[in-house]
């Protein structure tokens, strides 16, 4: 199984358990701002290792 299906896997599975993943960040940083910036960041970081995945596939 290459890395961008486990990648793809993953965001499907937060994706199912949004619910109860944003109970755990709410409880961990209760500041609202600071969590939107927490998820935004996990977000981000998910999608540009998806596009380097993707465009290193492409590159070939």
């Amino acid at each position: 199984m290459s890395p961008v299906n486990i990648l793809v896997i993953l965001l499907v599975i937060a994706f199912l358990f949004r619910k109860p993943l944003g109970k755990i960040v709410a409880r961990q940083f209760p500041d609202r701002a600071k969590r939107h910036r927490v998820v935004g960041t996990i977000i981000l970081a998910f999608g540009l290792v998806f596009a380097v995945r993707l465009a290193a596939m492409l590159w070939k």
